[in-house]
């Protein structure tokens, strides 16, 4: 049995419906797994009905923005209950989410006649495409060829995600725990990879020092050498060691984001720390 705990559907930018995420578990030897749609938990229940009548165990699971010393932070939540706190935070962070793409067409309008502020206000498409609105306007308009070639502009026109207000990590740190679940860091390779290890541990004990619960130490772009010294780290403090693919469905057919595969890690339980989120024998 292997473990998954990082899946998108098309609730946030995934390419495919909870059902068919829990089929390519079963199909790929998951047997537990956790839907993390950004900001978002609305697929969780129907996630865990799909694999349920599959036989695959699940943790219900979100990913959240956040903002860290600088940092553009992704904070995965599982085993959360939700409350009104986790979901204003989460709000919050979906309409921002949506602003950026705005203002990307707003400032791109004056090069691309063909783009409308107005226009994409009222513009939509079909979620089980993946992605979000902002990259299939642009490609609809002609403006680029692929959905991925539409991702490098929002920060080369000044729309990087740490220009906006998201939540503070220690606020959405918080917010977890009281809703009764673990934080876990998500892909720090992310963020932290070519820092020197005593950076990276230093880094990650100012997290700890937030509340912060778990590391996802296995993630298909993330070195050997870094996992272990992540492992390391995590065995020492107590924390969960996880891991996730990071799929996004068929939206990573059309990315560079083709490693990023259900299962792909091939990740057993024993190799992991996942405490009170572990299945009952």
């Amino acid at each position: 049995m292997f473990v998954d705990l990082h899946i998108h559907s098309y609730f946030s930018d995934g390419a495919q419906t909870p059902e068919q995420a829990a089929l390519a578990c079963r199909d790929s030897g998951v047997g537990l797994a956790a839907l993390c749609d950004h900001n978002s938990w609305l697929g969780c229940e129907r996630f865990a009905a799909a694999c349920s009548d599959l036989g695959v165990m699940t943790i219900r699971g979100a990913e959240f923005d956040c903002r860290w010393q600088g940092y553009h932070l992704h904070i995965l939540g599982y085993g959360f209950t939700p409350t009104p706190q986790l979901a204003a935070l989460a709000h919050r962070s979906r309409e921002l989410l949506l602003q950026m793409s705005v203002d990307l067409i707003k400032k791109m309008a004056p090069e691309y006649p063909q783009l409308s502020e107005e226009e994409y206000r009222n513009y939509r498409y079909d979620s089980l495409k993946g992605g979000w609105a902002g990259l299939h306007y642009l490609l609809e308009k002609g403006v680029t060829q692929t959905l991925s070639e539409g991702m490098p502009l929002y920060a080369r026109y000044g729309l990087d995600y740490t220009a906006y207000p998201f939540p503070q990590a220690e606020e959405i740190i918080a917010a977890i725990k009281e809703a009764g679940g673990v934080p876990v860091l998500a892909h720090p390779c992310n963020y932290f990879s070519g820092l020197e290890l005593a950076s990276l541990y230093t880094i990650y004990n100012e997290l700890c020092a937030l509340g912060l619960g778990g590391i996802e130490t296995y993630y298909p772009t993330q070195s050997k050498i870094f996992a272990a010294q992540t492992a390391l780290f995590c065995e020492k403090k107590g924390m969960l060691i996880t891991s996730g693919s990071d799929d996004h469905g068929l939206f990573a057919h059309t990315t560079s984001w083709q490693q990023y595969r259900i299962g792909c890690l091939m990740m057993e339980p024993h190799r992991l720390r996942l405490g009170n989120l572990a299945p009952e024998p």
